[in-house]
């Protein structure tokens, strides 16, 4: 089974210039939903027959309006919500402590080695995100699959597709909004068809 494969990160998040969001749950901002209409609007040259998303609102809302448009079903999925980041999640980063922004500055050089304060592990998220995809690919047939989901979902997908450390993460950074496009085959690794960062009508 071979499909298009298309990981959307979500728009900028109302707040996100103060904080840091794992599994706090703030809105898409005005920004944050004309940015993934822009993208939403460069797909149309692959028609999408799948959508997936986060159950968080700021993928959340967004893919049920663009299931709604495409009259398919949504498949919202918990296993593709963002990590847990634990005491600096949703915190602003002006009320971190000295110790919360050393850890953060260690789990960004390696999540797996350094586990943030409270939060998730990394091993725990790759594998409740592999987990969900593997739900999601099971779940029937499609020739173009996309799912709107978070930083470090689409991060786990791509590390664990790849066969690289968590350390590499910073590899896959995307914008808000940015996509990666996969050509998936279970019997094979994917192939990265493109990066896409820019959003030429992002407003």
């Amino acid at each position: 089974m071979a499909f298009r494969l298309t990981l959307i990160r979500h728009g900028v998040a109302d707040g996100a210039e103060q904080a840091i969001f794992g599994h706090s749950n703030p809105a898409l901002s005005i920004l944050g939903r004309e940015q993934l209409a822009a993208r939403w609007t460069e797909l149309s040259a692959h028609p999408v027959d799948a959508i997936a998303s986060s159950t968080l609102a700021r993928a959340a809302d967004f893919a049920l309006d663009a299931a709604m448009s495409l009259g398919i079903a949504l498949h919202l999925e918990r296993g593709f919500d963002e990590m847990n980041l634990g005491s600096i999640d949703g915190k602003a980063k002006a009320d971190w402590s000295t110790a919360e922004h050393a850890a953060w500055d260690a789990w960004q050089n390696d999540p797996a080695a350094h586990p943030l304060p409270d939060g998730e592990t990394w091993d725990a998220f790759s594998l409740r995100v592999q987990t969900a995809l593997d739900k999601w690919i099971a779940s029937g047939d499609a020739e173009h699959r996309v799912l709107i989901a978070h930083q470090g979902t689409i991060k786990a997908i791509l590390l664990n597709a790849l066969g690289l450390p968590a350390a590499r993460h910073s590899q896959f950074w995307l914008a808000p909004a940015g996509c990666i496009t996969l050509w998936w085959d279970q019997d094979w690794p994917p192939m990265i068809l493109g990066i896409q960062n820019h959003l030429p009508d992002a407003r």
